[in-house]
C-alpha cells in the first residue's frame, strides 16, 4: 500500500495548495485515484518467483497455454519487479517472461565492475554474472516444470532495460563468451550500449533482429544510440528503433509518471516479438505512435 499511500499525500499537498477540504477533496481525491488506476501497468494472470538452475527468477505468464519465450534483464540496482508494467503487457500479449535476478537486485548496487566512464576497458568478464545467470537460467527451463508452458527453446527472444539491455547485447553475440544461439529477436530498453559500441563489437551480435528504445529526455544513453554511426547505425538488419518525446530513463519502470508511455512502448515490443516469434507482420513497426519521436526501421 505504499504507492496508494504516497499518492494520497501527493492529493493532499494539492488540496491544500488551492484550499480544497471535506467533500471537495474526498470527490477529487476519488476522481484521481480512478485515473491513477486506469494508468497502472497491466497485470499478467500469473506471476510466480521461483528458482531456475540455482536463480531466482520471476515468471510472468497469461495463463496455462502454451507461449513463446522471452527472457527479461532487468536494470543495474534494480530488479524484475521495477518493469513489471512492460513485462506483463508483453506476457498478456501471449508471452512467457522469465526474468532472473540478477546480484545487483539483490544487493542493491548500482557501480559495475569497471566504471561507466571508461566504456573502452570493458571486457567480457565485466560483471560476467549477468551472463552467467542468463546461461544457467536457459540451461535449466527445458527440464524445468515451466517448460511446459514454453513452445520451444531454438528461437526465443531477450528484453532488457538499461544494463539489461547490454545483458541482452552481450548474450546476443556482442561478447562471443557469451553467445546464446537462441536469441533471435533482442529488445534493449535505453541499453547501455556504449561498451560495445566504441568498442565496435555491435556487428558481432549474431541474433537476427534488433528492437532499440529511447528517450528524448534519457541523455545518457539515447544519443549515441541513434547518432551517425552510433549503435543501431552499427546493427545489422532487422532493426527497429523508436525515441519516445519527453521519455527518460527511467520511463520504462513503473514509476507513476512513467506509465503514460507504457502502452506504446509495449506496442512496439508486442509487434516485434509477434513478427519475429510468432511469424507476424512488420508493418505495425512502421506505425508512428502519437509519442514517438523519431522511428527508424529496415526489414
Amino acid at each position: 500500500m505504499k504507492q496508494i499511500n504516497d499518492y494520497r499525500d501527493i492529493f493532499r499537498l494539492v488540496a491544500s495548495a488551492t484550499g480544497m477540504c471535506g467533500r471537495g477533496f474526498t470527490r477529487f481525491y476519488v476522481v484521481l485515484m480512478l485515473a491513477f488506476i486506469s494508468a497502472e501497468s497491466a497485470t499478467a494472470d500469473i506471476m510466480t518467483t521461483t528458482n531456475i538452475g540455482g536463480v531466482s527468477v520471476e515468471i510472468r505468464r497469461a495463463g496455462n497455454g502454451v507461449y513463446p519465450l522471452v527472457i527479461f534483464s532487468h536494470g543495474m540496482g534494480g530488479c524484475p519487479g521495477n518493469t513489471n508494467g512492460i513485462q506483463s503487457r508483453l506476457a498478456d500479449a501471449g508471452y512467457i517472461v522469465v526474468a532472473p535476478k540478477h546480484d545487483d537486485c539483490l544487493t542493491g548496487n548500482t557501480t559495475p565492475d569497471v566504471p561507466w566512464t571508461q566504456p573502452e576497458n570493458w571486457t567480457d568478464q565485466t560483471n560476467v554474472d549477468r551472463r552467467d545467470d542468463m546461461h544457467a537460467v536457459l540451461d535449466a527451463l527445458p527440464s524445468s516444470a515451466y517448460s511446459q508452458y514454453i513452445e520451444g527453446f531454438s528461437n526465443i527472444g531477450c528484453m532488457g532495460h538499461s544494463m539489461g539491455g547490454y545483458t541482452c547485447m552481450g548474450i546476443a553475440g556482442a561478447w562471443s563468451s557469451w553467445t546464446r544461439s537462441e536469441v533471435g529477436a533482442v529488445a534493449a530498453l535505453s541499453p547501455w550500449h556504449r561498451p560495445l559500441m566504441v568498442q565496435n563489437r555491435v556487428g558481432d551480435m549474431t541474433n537476427g533482429q534488433t528492437l532499440y528504445q529511447g528517450g528524448t529526455l534519457d541523455s545518457t544513453i539515447t544519443p549515441e544510440l541513434i547518432q551517425a554511426g552510433g549503435t543501431y547505425a552499427q546493427t545489422s538488419p532487422s532493426k527497429y528503433g523508436q525515441v519516445f518525446d519527453r521519455a527518460g530513463h527511467s520511463a520504462w519502470t513503473d514509476g507513476w509518471l512513467s506509465s503514460r508511455f507504457h502502452d506504446e512502448m509495449a506496442y512496439y515490443l508486442i509487434s516485434f516479438f509477434d513478427a519475429y516469434l510468432k511469424h507476424g507482420s512488420v508493418s505495425n513497426l512502421e506505425v508512428k505512435k502519437s509519442r514517438v519521436s523519431t522511428l527508424d526501421y529496415e526489414h
